[in-house]
């Protein structure tokens, strides 16, 4: 038994010090930035000591975001505040074990107790070496101490748990990157801007019925550094401008309606001019307005148009998180696709493909743009439905079965683990040339031929939501803010309110009819499971056979009593 166990303690040290011989010793790196210079310099210095413990982690990464922020908003044609921030955040990701299991591996039956704990990154913004290190070493110091305990919880789960559906690894390996990227400078004339949107602002009062309402201006400078023992090292800029205009008003039914209009840009100067701005504020309060006299859609099952940016988000939800990769391994998911690639999920003229290298579309910056993703890897233009069959999925650097590679779609916010998300989604339809027009007529024979009394068009939209677990059904919700009632018998559109579009995404995939011409871009934030990140999607004008409606959470207040003041109201 002495002999046995010697040897076994033999072996053990020889794999080590072998394993010790091959992993890479970072350098410290020297330039003109110097966060970068202490975030090399620490994970440097802390990966010797690591790297002589008896179990030294096989992989680690700084990632930090720099990110300088200025917002302004305006309200009823006044300045409402300036608000001026300047923050540095970062994850530390120290993995041990090997890349086949080790601590980040997902302990099964934990639900939300397998929560990852994850130590805090605060940096200092001021450029001091050693006050930038301090924090970086105790970040540094408290992710191994954790990735060890953890590693311990993750072996003694995989002994006591049936073999896992995908065997694949936890990790995989990537491209050495080297790109220090320029920085532009990103300024505000706050002046300008202030009373810019004191004037946009201005335009609400013209319509009395909207009740509150706002104009806002937000300019973020984030710059993101990549650092890992296996030698990538990257610093990317990502600049981020936001024109919105939010408008709102209490229904005499006690429905809560929002009108939101956003123009995206990566720089102040691709913004609008003030004369299409205001055009755009004049247009969201005449809608406002509209919509608070229209009626209220009863739930409905029948044909529908959803034009092109209610058609974007409908992909980002029904599809774009269903083709998340992790979500493919993870056994608590739904999984819906996992199975079924090589096999046609659309109709054969839709492809959907997903490109953060894309800057713009269709004259539109975009807003799911980005060089890098949080692992260090180039984002990559992926082909998820070719001719309607499914060919792929988004993956970080954790892989899947058939898919060991990441292709650039690992992100997060700070504070969250990486995994794999929607960058710029694009569905397109190069065969289907039929004009809005046309689709409309396409429409009215659908309606005709189920015997439905009307169809609906979406004609625009604020977001949406899915779920995607096996513990609760797997179905979507799209919120539309604009919506058309279509007569069959050439009575003229009526807008209506009041409904949200729900579904399953493996019948609605079926249910795509046609599309036109004509490409829409919507821009937005999206929450999962690693934060809020940017993202885009694009699409089409889409005919769908079958949609169905449900009642809008209708609130129950009552509009303000009192009218609002007059203009020689003291």
């Amino acid at each position: 038994m002495r002999n046995g166990t010697g040897s076994l303690c033999l072996v053990r040290v020889f794999v080590w010090a072998l394993l010790l011989l091959l992993l890479p010793m970072p350098k410290a790196w020297a330039s003109d930035d110097l966060l970068l210079d202490a975030l090399s310099a620490e994970l440097a210095r802390s990966w010797e000591v690591f790297s002589q413990q008896e179990q030294p982690p096989y992989f680690a990464q700084l990632a930090v975001e720099d990110v300088t922020k200025t917002r302004l908003q305006a309200v009823s044609g006044a300045s409402a505040g300036v608000y001026r921030s300047h923050l540095r955040d970062g994850d530390v990701d120290i993995r041990v074990g090997s890349m086949e299991l080790d601590n980040t591996h997902k302990i099964r039956d934990q639900g939300w107790m397998d929560a990852d704990f994850r130590a805090g990154l605060t940096l200092p913004i001021e450029d001091d070496s050693r006050a930038l290190q301090l924090a970086i070493w105790r970040a540094l110091d408290d992710s191994w101490r954790a990735a060890l305990r953890r590693l311990i919880k993750v072996q003694n789960n995989e002994q006591i748990k049936v073999s896992r559906e995908d065997g694949s690894a936890d990790f995989s390996v990537a491209p050495v990157v080297v790109d220090i990227g320029d920085r532009v400078s990103v300024s505000v004339d706050e002046e300008v801007w202030v009373g810019r949107l004191r004037r946009l602002s201005a335009i609400v009062l013209e319509e009395e019925s909207v009740q509150e309402s706002s104009v806002g201006l937000m300019v973020e400078d984030r710059v993101l550094y990549v650092l890992n023992t296996e030698g990538t090292r990257v610093r990317t800029q990502r600049v981020r401008v936001r024109l919105s205009i939010h408008l709102s008003l209490v229904a005499e039914d006690g429905m809560n309606l929002q009108v939101y209009e956003a123009f995206d840009a990566h720089s102040l100067g691709a913004l609008p001019e003030e004369a299409e701005l205001a055009r755009a504020v004049r247009e969201a309060a005449a809608r406002l307005t509209a919509l608070g006299e229209a009626p209220v859609v009863d739930p409905y099952v029948g044909p529908a148009i959803l034009r092109g940016r209610a058609a974007a988000v409908f992909f980002h939800e029904i599809l774009g998180h269903r083709v998340e990769g992790h979500r493919q391994k993870d056994e608590d998911e739904g999984q819906t696709l996992r199975d079924k690639v090589g096999e046609p999920i659309f109709p054969d003229f839709i492809d959907v493909v997903d490109d953060p290298s894309l800057r713009t579309l269709e004259g539109v910056e975009l807003n799911g743009h980005y060089v890098y993703d949080e692992e260090g890897v180039r984002g990559q233009r992926v082909q998820i439905v070719d001719d309607g069959v499914l060919e792929g999925f988004l993956m970080s650097r954790a892989p899947i079965e058939g898919f060991a590679r990441s292709n650039g779609h690992g992100r997060r916010q700070s504070g969250h683990a990486v995994v794999a998300r929607q960058g710029n989604l694009q569905v397109i339809a190069e065969e289907a040339s039929l004009s809005l027009d046309e689709l409309r007529e396409e429409l009215i024979r659908e309606i005709k031929a189920q015997g439905k009394p009307f169809g609906l068009i979406f004609d625009d939209i604020s977001g949406g939501f899915t779920t995607t677990g096996r513990s609760t059904p797997n179905s979507y919700a799209i919120q539309p803010t604009v919506v058309w009632r279509v007569y069959p018998d050439g009575r003229p559109d009526e807008l209506v309110r009041g409904v949200d579009l729900i579904g399953t995404p493996l019948t609605t995939f079926s249910r795509i009819q046609a599309a036109s011409d004509t490409v829409e871009v919507f821009n937005g934030m999206c929450g999962a499971e690693s934060g809020w990140v940017p993202v885009s999607a694009s699409a089409p004008d889409l005919l769908v056979s079958e949609i169905e409606v449900q009642r809008k959470n209708r609130g129950q207040e009552r509009p303000p009593l009192l009218p609002p003041p007059s203009e020689t109201a003291p």
